[in-house]
């Protein structure tokens, strides 16, 4: 069994710490007599996060490959739906035509899949986001550019005055993602 034979003294132990953090009981029931030692909840998470985007990321492929610019119009537009209903919750605490609370909220996204960076410009105006990995990863700027319709149409639509853009990224073979969120020139 290799990894995940654990003895039955462990694996009492480790069910019994289980049901203590899980009120709900472990998830899946199995057999009596047979043990395996669970995964912390945060390394299950980003595990399953980082699974899931690597998934995005070829599932976007395949639609490109097959129906190439009608697939990365179907992503834009995939992209874009789920951009507006993101702002629809995002308006209840974001300020609207608000720099910093707008990207505030997009760290916060950003940070639901596990994304590390650094915000290198902050102003009223202005809020520089940097991003240090590909989260999905993309290696084809199509796919990266109409992936992130959503992170635009989000942005744009949480203040008629606010603009995105993003001006480096990986996918294009810069040393990092740079994401622009600012206030839209006489605004």
């Amino acid at each position: 069994m290799g990894d995940y034979e654990v003895t039955k003294q462990q694996g009492i132990r480790l069910r019994r710490i289980a049901l203590l953090f899980k009120p709900e009981g472990i998830l899946i029931k199995i057999p009596e007599g047979v043990y395996f030692e669970d995964i912390p909840i945060d390394e299950k998470y980003r595990s399953a996060t980082t699974g899931l985007l690597q998934r995005i990321h070829t599932i976007y492929k395949g639609i490109y490959q097959k129906f190439g610019q009608s697939g990365l119009d179907l992503i834009r537009e995939v992209s874009e739906t789920y951009g507006k209903e993101i702002a629809e919750r995002g308006k209840k605490r974001v300020k609207p035509d608000d720099v910093k609370s707008a990207g505030l909220f997009l760290i916060r996204v950003f940070e639901m899949i596990n994304c590390q960076g650094e915000v290198t410009e902050l102003s009223d105006d202005k809020m520089v986001i940097r991003l240090f990995k590909c989260p999905y990863p993309f290696d084809d700027p199509k796919l990266c550019e109409a992936h992130t319709t959503m992170e635009k149409t989000l942005i744009e639509s949480l203040g008629e005055n606010l603009s995105y853009k993003i001006t480096e990224s990986i996918p294009s073979g810069g040393r990092f993602c740079e994401h622009v969120i600012s206030l839209k020139k006489g605004a």
